[in-house]
């Protein structure tokens, strides 16, 4: 089985819900393979895997600024920040993508980019490492697919907190 996280999650804790990668962190899926353009144009560092013409590996660099996961501390007893870090920052970039251009996409634009960025997360916690328990994948899935829209047309967490 080929690898489909870069390794690690490495951070540096700047305070309160603000943490910053200390390397590149990649995630390599067949998730985005259909919109693979889409993503490009919206400033996604994305690729094609050589030998795997259906997978992309997505890239988050070095110095990017995250809270690894928008989970509400009241919930920090079921499902950790960190359980779901990795797909989180990769879904985030996503997300952040579609909200710099909101203004240049169609809603059905934006419908399928979101499913595909919330497909991309269910991807990214299915196959981390450690495994993350069926429920919780399910209940965070299930959470962004309903809430998060909201996030389209709201100020990220990132941009609240001047990072």
């Amino acid at each position: 089985m080929k690898k489909v996280w870069s390794g690690k999650l490495t951070c540096l804790f700047h305070g309160v819900r603000h943490w910053e990668l200390t390397t590149d962190l990649w995630f390599a899926t067949e998730s985005p393979s259909a919109y693979f353009e889409q993503w490009k144009k919206l400033g996604v560092d994305i690729a094609h895997i050589k030998n795997s013409p259906n997978k992309s590996r997505i890239t988050v660099s070095k110095g990017y600024h995250t809270d690894l996961a928008s989970i509400h501390r009241v919930a920090w007893s079921f499902i950790a920040p960190w359980d779901i870090a990795r797909a989180s920052i990769i879904h985030d970039v996503l997300m952040e993508a579609m909200r710099s251009n909101i203004d240049n996409l169609s809603k059905k634009q934006l419908y399928e980019l979101r499913k595909n960025a919330d497909g991309v997360l269910l991807d990214g916690m299915k196959q981390a490492e450690p495994k993350v328990p069926n429920w919780k994948v399910r209940a965070c899935y299930r959470i962004v697919r309903m809430l998060g829209g909201l996030a389209l047309h709201h100020s990220s967490y990132r941009e609240r907190h001047d990072w």
